[in-house]
């Protein structure tokens, strides 16, 4: 049984308080109720929402709100934008891209954009929404989500589309839309950071026509090309045009001896002794599917016996440099589980688009927030201090709301009542009765008649 939501949070209205101009006063207290309930722990379930807010506002009022209410969630995200660059200043970081599945249950029916994938971390074919995300980060504690895209399937006609035609747009092509938007809306051009699902030719051409560098990982069958030892003769005997050849990475990689040992240094206070992280080799070469002269590293992990193969367009960077751009990746993978475990994304099972868009906003609204509490307690004061997790700041925040709580409780009798009403009516749930099978009528089966 989770403590009942005292008051909206503080942070949560005033740093929402952005979307103002897009909503009513009636639509920002909804989404400022249901985005408490979900910091203080709520599962993205309305009724669960409405349980907490002691039936304040009726289940179908907030479904009305998510799925049926006039307001553009376009606007929304335009007006986040503008938010996000007033409060932080941006002047460089990092655009990190990744995308993730929404998973539903075998029994999901007619709920937007769900389709048929292949998880690629379960191995298997599932009922999903797959979600491709931008998000910046500045190497430290400045983090949020900027923008995110559906990514809708060709080739599935599912029956909780709603006979909605979608029009299937590419992952790599979504990102570079994404980033498009970013560079549109004021944000200034930062290193795209992504890993090999995004480390393919058009994506690599997108962002050199936005003018973005980049660090991203590629596969290990892509082809170097080297020069060839003999000249290359056509067959009526003349010089070839293409005088090189093509040679996998891990082949190329080998015919180099000499590697660098990167990690961390020691700790004499602390007694930790140096420790190496990845054994790394590196060229300056072309490959055959990617266009451009790249700069490319091979990086081993002595410990688990892992290869990754690193390419940037930063053609004076050395390895350990480019191993920790890339290393900035990984606050994507932190706000996935962010997403999945404090706001519970995978939760929300809403039947229409804009409920579907609206509940993905919330999540990635929510994220912003966290993170900017954390900054401004860094901040705070003439010492900076260390950062904290996200569910640390959830924890304040829940404490803040018991805090709360337990003042009503002492001073005002009647939401205590009302706390035990609603809970008293959750308790007892009956089961249906079993309904005796009857003869309903006796009929004779038609003959099929055969054709000669």
């Amino acid at each position: 049984m989770k403590i009942p939501c005292a008051e909206r949070l503080p942070f949560v209205v005033s740093g929402l308080a952005f979307l103002q101009p897009a909503l009513t006063n009636s639509q920002f207290y909804n989404l400022t109720l249901i985005a408490t309930a979900l910091v203080l722990g709520s599962k993205f379930c309305l009724s669960e929402i409405n349980r907490m807010w002691l039936e304040e506002k009726c289940v179908s009022t907030l479904s009305h709100f998510m799925s049926h209410a006039k307001f553009s969630t376009a606007e929304m995200q335009h007006l986040y934008a503008l938010q996000v660059m007033h409060l932080y200043k941006i002047k460089s970081g990092y655009f990190i891209i990744d995308d993730t599945m929404r998973h539903h249950t075998n029994y999901c029916k007619w709920i937007h954009g769900v389709f048929v994938l292949f998880d690629h971390a379960l191995k298997t074919n599932l009922k999903a929404i797959c979600i491709v995300v931008l998000y910046y980060s500045d190497g430290e504690s400045i983090k949020f989500p900027i923008k995110h895209e559906i990514y809708y399937k060709d080739t599935d006609n599912m029956p909780w589309q709603q006979g909605k035609q979608s029009v299937c747009i590419s992952k790599y092509d979504l990102a570079i839309k994404m980033l498009e938007w970013a560079i549109n809306n004021g944000f200034p051009h930062c290193t795209v950071l992504a890993d090999s699902w995004f480390g393919i030719g058009p994506f690599i051409k997108g962002l050199k026509r936005l003018n973005l560098s980049y660090v991203v990982e590629i596969k290990d069958t892509y082809t170097v090309r080297t020069p060839c030892k003999k000249p290359k003769l056509t067959p009526k005997g003349r010089l070839a045009k293409n005088q090189y050849d093509l040679i996998t990475l891990p082949k190329v990689f080998k015919t180099i001896l000499t590697f660098t040992k990167c990690g961390f240094a020691a700790d004499k206070e602390k007694g930790k002794e140096e420790k190496t992280i990845y054994h790394t080799k590196i060229i300056t070469g072309r490959l055959n599917s990617i266009a451009g002269k790249h700069r490319i590293i091979q990086s081993i992990d002595p410990t688990k016996q892992t290869t990754k193969y690193l390419l940037t367009d930063q053609l004076t960077w050395e390895a350990t440099k480019i191993i920790s751009v890339y290393s900035h990746r990984w606050v994507i993978e932190e706000f996935f589980r962010n997403a999945k475990q404090l706001t519970d994304m995978e939760g929300a099972t809403i039947r229409s688009e804009q409920g579907v868009t609206l509940s993905l906003c919330l999540v990635s609204w929510i994220d912003f927030l966290l993170h900017f509490e954390n900054n401004k307690q860094i901040t705070a004061g003439e010492l900076s201090k260390e950062s904290l997790t996200i569910p640390s700041i959830v924890r304040q925040a829940q404490y803040e709301n018991m805090e709360a709580f337990v003042d009503i409780v002492q001073n005002n009798e009647d939401f205590l009542k009302k706390w035990f009403e609603v809970e008293k009516k959750n308790i007892i749930r009956k089961r249906k009765k079993r309904k005796e099978l009857i003869i309903i009528e006796k009929a004779v089966e038609e003959q099929l008649d055969l054709a000669a």
